[in-house]
């Protein structure tokens, strides 16, 4: 097995016998070379960095924010923690001194002593740590094995790091699942110290577990601003290939075709909507297909190098058949992804002469093209669970048709290009998961059992546990909070219901604005009884979408509509423990609701 020849560190000579016994990191050829290069410098990363970061390391462990300056910053473009608890000065000081020692040569003496003095400022410099981290890693240029226990002494650098932004920004967490913009300066020393992390474990032989740190930077920072972090052939699985199909598919979904065009795999049977537009005066539509073809023309060079990757990617196309079971079918239309669909179809009522084209097509209200829009027209069907064999209404998603929804039968359905990708990934998109005021992803109708009211004493605040002032009526459960400031995010919704428990009135106006779907007024009643001693008056009106069957509610989307839970033995309760106390009950609903209503009863 052939070793490379130690070299000293001072004078580059092969053949070197010595080796700094502090670091254990630089061979020298003989003591005079080891003085010359600890006289130049060794001796601060040899003997002050050591001890610098130890310091450094101290005041990390026992950290409290009253012991620095702080001063208010506001809420734009700051963190969320500086947001709360302002900027810190010594922080803000630290960075700028890291500003100027990037600018200085790398490995460079003075460059260290730049990084020492920012830790020396602030202790918890996410930006400093990651600097040192780097400096190992990438600029003492250590030889052989020794490249290793650079990266090794690297990534503790980088985890202090990661700790220390952390501590700073408590929802840094390692499962945070919102991202964190590389746009925002103050996210990218933090972003920077996770690169280096997922570097340092590549380097160190931990592959599978940098591929984890990468893919959790590529969810913070989707867009990759920092490049290192694409994938290479030997790091990935089939798994996270097919991912990013799909992502690439939602991206725009006639890509795959116009890259197979490029490659020379052209169907003779080429989309009829893929007409020509190669030329829209530098225009073109978003996710459109003359997007695909600009794109296609501008990658053909980089693509033809990859004829195995386009062959994969064919292969997908329709790998288990040409269309899904029309209940998968239905699923993907109502989860609301980019679904190419090749069919027979005509207009609404069935009244045009059938048409044979591709369109992307959707049963997702908030994923229609024009869902907005005050003369948007919602099918009252698609407000029922699809039955098998039935019409299937898709809305055409293109900018340039006035009439958007279009009418097909399962039968009369061709192809649905790489449904078995959209199949497999779609349920784990947040894009099109949604909350639950979305379309169920399912096209079966599902019921949810809401918790039962239960009197177990005093009520905590859902947030921080103090005493609750106020009671939110939300959609899966009525959650309880001590103030407005910790039911900021319920107060979010559009014409929020909630009641004060200090308060003479019990006031609940679901209107048609209102976004909360579901008004639970048994539990809203029982919490009236229990724990509004001072109840005077009840002032409750309902609109009419959220009783009549026939309505789509405030949402319009598929599904169940907006309703209220409301039973007659839990009203007859709270009139009569309140009856001596109560001056007004007002109970107002739309005419056309009464005998629905007295059904309910």
């Amino acid at each position: 097995m052939k070793t490379s020849a130690r070299q000293c560190g001072w004078c580059g000579g092969e053949g070197s016998t010595m080796i700094c016994t502090k670091c254990r990191l630089v061979d020298y050829c003989g003591v005079e070379c080891q003085t010359q290069d600890w006289k130049a410098g060794h001796k601060i990363f040899c003997a002050k960095l050591p001890k610098a970061v130890k310091k450094a390391k101290e005041k990390v462990a026992s950290f409290s924010l009253s012991d620095y300056t702080t001063r208010n910053v506001g809420t734009f473009m700051v963190t969320e923690a500086e947001a709360r608890r302002g900027q810190i000065l010594e922080e803000r000081a630290a960075q700028d001194i890291c500003y100027d020692a990037m600018d200085m040569t790398k490995g460079s003496t003075e460059k260290l002593i730049e990084i020492l003095h920012a830790l020396g400022t602030f202790p918890l410099s996410t930006e400093a740590w990651g600097m040192l981290g780097h400096f190992y890693q990438f600029e003492v240029d250590p030889k052989g094995s020794r490249e290793k226990l650079c990266c090794a002494e690297a990534l503790k650098m980088h985890d202090t790091a990661i700790l220390c932004a952390r501590k700073l920004n408590p929802t840094w967490s390692d499962d945070r699942s919102d991202e964190l913009s590389w746009g925002e300066i103050e996210n990218r020393p933090y972003l920077r110290a996770l690169l280096g992390r997922a570097q340092c474990l590549k380097n160190t032989g931990k592959r599978d577990e940098a591929i984890r740190q990468a893919k959790k930077i590529m969810r913070l920072n989707p867009g990759d601003n920092q490049v290192y972090l694409r994938w290479m052939k030997d790091d990935v699985v089939e798994n996270d290939v097919r991912l990013a199909l799909y992502t690439a598919i939602q991206t725009n979904p006639y890509v795959p075709d116009m890259l197979e065009r490029v490659h020379g795999f052209e169907d003779d049977d080429a989309d009829e909507d893929d007409e020509d537009s190669d030329s829209n005066d530098g225009y073109y539509s978003i996710g459109g297909s003359d997007e695909a073809k600009m794109y296609a023309k501008d990658s053909r060079k980089l693509w033809k190098k990859y004829h195995d990757a386009i062959s994969w990617m064919r292969s997908l196309k329709f790998s288990n058949g040409k269309i899904p079971e029309e209940s998968d079918l239905i699923d993907l239309l109502r989860s609301g992804v980019k679904l190419r669909v090749k069919c027979i179809h005509t207009d609404i009522a069935g009244s045009e002469e059938p048409i044979y084209s591709t369109f992307i097509g959707t049963q997702r209200r908030n994923a229609c093209i024009g869902c907005g829009l005050p003369d948007f027209y919602w099918p009252r069907q698609l407000n029922q669970p699809h039955q098998p064999a039935s019409d299937i209404l898709i809305h055409d998603n293109a900018f340039d048709t006035d009439k958007n929804w279009r009418r097909t039968d399962y039968v009369d359905i061709e192809e649905v290009p790489y449904w078995e990708i959209l199949l497999q990934f779609y349920s784990e998109d947040e894009d099109y998961s949604g909350d639950y005021r979305d379309e169920p992803k399912s096209w079966k109708s599902e019921e949810k059992d809401r918790p039962k009211y239960e009197n177990s004493g005093p009520l905590k605040c859902k947030e921080c546990g103090n005493a609750a002032k106020f009671c939110a009526i939300d959609n899966d459960s009525n959650d309880f909070y001590c103030s407005k400031s910790c039911m900021k995010n319920f107060l979010e919704e559009t014409a929020p219901l909630y009641l004060e428990l200090d308060s003479e009135t019990f006031k609940v106006h679901a209107t048609e604005e209102c976004s909360i779907r579901t008004i639970d007024l048994d539990h809203a009643l029982q919490v009236a009884r229990d724990y509004m001693p001072n109840l005077k008056y009840v002032d409750i009106f309902i609109n009419q979408s959220y009783i009549l069957p026939e309505t789509y509610g405030s949402f319009g989307l598929g599904g169940p509509n907006p309703n209220f839970v409301l039973s007659s033995h839990v009203l007859e309760q709270f009139l009569e423990s309140k009856s001596a106390d109560l001056v007004a009950f007002v109970f107002h609903l739309d005419d056309c609701c009464w005998e629905e209503i007295n059904s309910r009863l």
